[in-house]
């Protein structure tokens, strides 16, 4: 099945959220869940187990469109780009995009640093977490200012989308091309919706197909940049790759 969404949403209110919680927990079995970044905690609802998410995919489902339940725990390769965003990144004022969200916290972190932020995700789920998650982490006045969010299926980048879609400072992802036919797909959107003079940063766990991904970039004439990383979470130790990309 060949969808394309294109659906902004606003931010949950202080008093909405309380609703959207109950929304998620009645569905879903979820926990809280604190992580310290660069010196502050940030509180995310996540699924329990996302395991049983997986156990409960219809096959017939999974066989239109082969989706799984990724987005529904925290990567270590969110954590390091969160950091990024937080301490590295010249991030204030500027535009920026997340693909494939999940839970929220690249997107959140870049937010809290003064970007503003458009948080997508395919999946509503995802966005629905990362909705709620936004407003327990960042002020009222941050979330009406520099926060919205975006069901889009980057796969399927339409050109009736891009009027719709302003070109972007900085495009973030974490932990996103994990199956080679995604790859010139994303090579796409960064040619159609990252700006001449803009940066792409990508999180990768060092996985050989990410250093595929980032040699296909270099064949197609971007510049790259690479860095390695090693991050905690849960008392366990993960080596990450950090990619920075540019428009040739």
């Amino acid at each position: 099945m060949n969808r394309s969404i294109l659906q902004h949403l606003a931010p949950p209110s202080l008093r909405s959220a309380d609703s959207l919680r109950l929304d998620l927990a009645a569905k879903f079995d979820v926990v809280d869940k604190d992580v310290l970044i660069a010196g502050m905690k940030f509180s995310l609802l996540k699924v329990r187990d996302t395991n049983n998410l997986v156990d409960a995919i219809d096959q017939e489902t999974f066989a239109e469109d082969e989706r799984l339940p990724y987005w529904a725990d925290i990567w270590t390769s969110s954590l390091e780009l969160a950091r990024w965003c937080l301490e590295e990144a010249d991030i204030k004022d500027k535009r920026v995009l997340e693909l494939g969200c999940g839970l929220g916290l690249p997107g959140i972190a870049a937010a809290k640093a003064g970007a503003r932020v458009v948080l997508s995700d395919y999946e509503q789920d995802a966005l629905d977490f990362a909705r709620y998650n936004a407003v327990r982490n960042l002020s009222e006045e941050i979330l009406a200012s520099n926060v919205t969010f975006l069901q889009l299926d980057w796969r399927n980048l339409l050109p009736s989308h891009l009027p719709a879609l302003e070109k972007f400072d900085m495009i973030i992802a974490a932990d996103v091309v994990y199956e080679r036919r995604n790859f010139f797909p994303l090579i796409d959107v960064l040619t159609k919706l990252l700006k001449p003079d803009g940066i792409a940063v990508i999180t990768e766990p060092g996985r050989t197909i990410g250093e595929y991904f980032f040699n296909l970039l270099k064949e197609e004439h971007f510049h790259l940049a690479t860095s390695k990383h090693n991050v905690e979470l849960d008392g366990k130790r993960s080596d990450l790759t950090r990619a920075t990309i540019r428009n040739s």
